[in-house]
């Protein structure tokens, strides 16, 4: 004679099936949560290529870059140059030249062209946070055809967030085949949900760009 469950066994059965059900929905969503998080860095990766790609080209079509901005530094010197360093801006001119216009055709203090200066550099997310990631601004000052300069013309904005660090100098190394280059260093961090750190998405790129140009005469 057949029988049916009994109420202790039925009772078993729910719990290994709660149990079952459980571990799968644990799977599914941590798995859900891994897919996420690869999604949100190839996004990261993707925006910081697309910044840094710009930001090369904006150094790339400058006329000159300013002397001191950024520092020159020896090998030594390098690990004292900070995120939060006074001097660590970068800035650099762009000329746009007039060339229908003679120099000597000119009335007196006007030259053929107009300039750009603009100015990188690095600031806080978060002035009253001592673990903030740091935000790179790019300011664009731009001046006429007499070197005057156009202050409603003014403008500045936000290039990259979430910088663990970023570095601009010049390196100070004759024998080195890149010693008149740029160097620009950044660490881009992403901070976990559930923690204050930033060990949990971290990259680590390393710019080299030739200087190029002097001021106009």
């Amino acid at each position: 004679m057949k029988r049916g469950f009994n109420l202790i066994e039925m009772m078993v059965a729910m719990i290994i099936l709660s149990m079952l059900l459980t571990a799968l929905y644990q799977s599914f969503s941590a798995g859900q949560r891994n897919a996420t998080e690869i999604m949100e860095s190839h996004q990261i990766n993707e925006e910081v290529d697309r910044n840094i790609q710009k930001l090369i080209e904006d150094v790339r079509e400058s006329n000159y870059i300013d002397e001191h901005c950024p520092p020159t530094l020896k090998a030594a010197e390098l690990a004292n140059h900070k995120t939060s360093s006074p001097e660590n801006i970068l800035m650099f001119t762009k000329i746009n030249y007039d060339f229908s216009k003679e120099p000597a055709d000119l009335p007196d203090g006007t030259c053929n062209y107009t300039q750009t200066r603009v100015k990188y550099y690095v600031t806080k997310d978060d002035e009253d946070d001592p673990n903030s990631t740091y935000v790179l601004m790019r300011h664009l000052t731009p001046f006429d055809n007499r070197r005057k300069q156009i202050d409603s013309e003014i403008h500045e904005y936000e290039v990259l967030k979430g910088l663990s660090e970023c570095i601009f100098y010049r390196l100070d190394d004759p024998d080195s085949s890149r010693s008149g280059n740029l160097y620009i260093r950044l660490k881009i961090a992403r901070k976990d949900r559930n923690e204050k750190t930033f060990s949990n998405y971290e990259n680590d790129i390393l710019i080299s760009v030739m200087e190029r140009g002097s001021p106009p005469e």
